[in-house]
């Protein structure tokens, strides 16, 4: 599918008359369903799942829902692609709901009701699938199961109940090494040790804090004692696709030399073996509150040996992605360590010769995320006039070739033994919905419908390009939209939106908190720009 023909598939108004559908209100903005939280894809590219949220205002009711769909192109029956919803939670919404009746609150679908609100979901196998349910009443979590068999899929099963809450899950088919993030104190290693001193903070008359760094809030966040770092546990496989813990959980941190609070990131990945990780995490110092400065570290799943692979000066660093024979890491890093919007660079790492070579040094463009093609070629997201574009990247030239230029690719996957990416895709006029794209041509082919009737009942405004020379003879760009059933003879109220930065940009994108179309639906010519400096 061009991108000619994709933007004509897109769910958006921009191709419905705008006298044939009723204006966008805030009511539909806050009931459009929304994926929460990262896709997993099955180990054979066969499948998917994914968690989806919904909030009813008749109900007052948020929904969280459990779905799985197959990837017609790969599924070996090549069936129906329709999402198959395996667990449905539903809450009462209201700050201050009436006695609540909780068995109304959940469901299994398809078999008897459980309370389980789904999150975080991994693929365990090709026919086995993991989700995470926290307790919000003791904040622990528990790893369930369900598995697929003759064409329906098992009751939730529990694997291993967790102390704390845990989110970030990555699994290893290859080694059964699951790696999840949980706040805990610094100075502690176990789960169990976090969870009990937490007990004990709920039992304090006063919320006093103490601090000895100048580390003591992030904009309107005070700093907690607690810091999110990785634990990895290893699963066996019982029988029949049922799993069970081997071992307690081991903190991949502790390990660090590190003289302080070592702070990770959910920005980790395990290499192909499933035999080491790769973190992000600031390192602690006095500079800590106002420098950007974060390494990327290489550790054993077993918690050995973590160490930063690029050590010493420079800013943030993110994106770590393993290639694909696992003897290199590539990342992105900012260069300056006090500014937040600095441009990110490319850099790869080879394990073996402890060696870093820049990519594509000369473009100016700074990659949010970059993941391996094959041994020559690493993908890259980035911003570009309003656009969240999709690249490839030549290792040995530094050449850029643009994969998808239009709208806003949001997270992007490799689908393992194919030549094609599992990406999230939307627009100013288009909600969030999932596609795989053709790391080869670009072909894009849509695989949810998350808001299928949107297109039919709803007028939204369809950007249009804005730019002008600014400051410096900088070139300003930004987006117009204008109201439903515009009428160019007419006069209309501007909505002049403004947003913080400049590390931000108004992109292409559908935004649940900043919706562009809601100022155009409300009446006004609504102009959103990207200011310089």
């Amino acid at each position: 599918m061009t991108i000619g023909q994709l933007v004509r598939s897109l769910p958006a108004a921009a191709f419905v008359l705008g006298a044939l559908a009723r204006p966008f209100t805030p009511e539909d903005l806050v009931q459009t369903n929304r994926l929460s939280g990262s896709i997993a894809v099955s180990p054979n590219s066969a499948s998917i799942a994914y968690i989806q949220a919904h909030y009813s205002i008749e109900e007052k009711r948020q929904y969280t829902q459990l779905f799985v769909q197959a990837l017609t192109d790969n599924h070996p029956h090549r069936g129906s692609s329709r999402p198959v919803k395996l667990i449905e939670f539903s809450a009462d919404a209201r700050p201050n709901p009436p006695s609540a009746h909780k068995e109304d609150d959940d469901e299994f679908a398809g078999g008897p009701k459980k309370h389980l609100k789904p999150s975080q979901p991994v693929w365990l196998s090709d026919t086995s699938l993991g989700f995470v349910v926290t307790d919000p009443g003791t904040g622990k979590s528990t790893l369930y199961s369900v598995r697929s068999g003759k064409g329906r899929w098992s009751k939730p099963r529990p694997v291993v109940a967790m102390a704390v809450p845990i989110s970030d899950l990555h699994f290893s088919t290859e080694s059964g090494i699951l790696a999840f993030t949980a706040e805990v104190y610094n100075s502690t290693d176990s789960l169990v040790e976090t969870a009990k001193l937490d007990y004990h903070e709920k039992l304090r008359a006063d919320t006093g804090q103490t601090y000895d760094d100048l580390w003591v809030r992030h904009w309107d966040t005070f700093v907690s004692s607690k810091v999110p770092q990785i634990y990895t546990l290893s699963l066996k496989v019982k029988d029949k696709d049922h799993f069970k813990p081997k071992g307690e959980p081991i903190n991949v941190i502790s390990s660090a030399n590190a003289n302080g609070r070592l702070e990770a990131s959910n920005s980790f990945t395990l290499s192909p073996t499933g035999r080491h990780i790769a973190f992000v995490a600031k390192y602690p110092g006095h500079d800590y509150a106002w420098k950007t400065t974060s390494h990327v570290y290489l550790a054993g799943v077993d918690g050995s040996g973590a160490e930063p692979i690029n050590p010493g000066k420079g800013g943030a660093s993110s994106s770590p992605a393993f290639s694909g024979d696992g003897t290199k890491i590539a990342y992105v890093q900012m260069a300056a360590t006090a500014y937040e919007a600095d441009r990110n660079q490319i850099k790869i790492y080879d394990i073996a010769n402890n060696t870093t070579t820049e990519v594509a040094a000369d473009w100016d463009r700074s990659p949010s995320h970059v993941l391996w093609s094959d041994d020559d070629t690493l993908l890259a997201t980035y911003n570009e006039w309003g656009r969240n574009k999709l690249a490839k990247v030549d290792i040995a030239t530094g050449a850029i070739s643009p994969i998808v230029s239009e709208h806003s690719v949001g997270s992007v996957q490799q689908l393992p033994g194919t030549s094609k990416l599992l990406i999230d895709y939307s627009a100013l006029d288009s909600p969030t919905d999932i596609y795989t794209v053709s790391i080869d041509d670009g072909a894009m082919s849509r695989v949810s419908q998350l808001n299928p009737k949107l297109a039919s009942e709803v007028f939204l405004s369809a950007p249009e390009d804005v730019t002008f020379t600014g400051a410096a003879n900088s070139t300003i760009h930004g987006f117009l939209l204008r109201p439903p059933n515009f009428d160019s003879q007419k006069k209309y109220p501007l909505a002049f939106v403004i947003h913080g930065g400049p590390q931000s940009s108004f992109t292409d994108g559908w935004s649940p908190r900043w919706n562009l179309n809601i100022f155009a639906a409300a009446g006004f010519v609504t102009v959103a720009l990207d200011p310089q400096g």
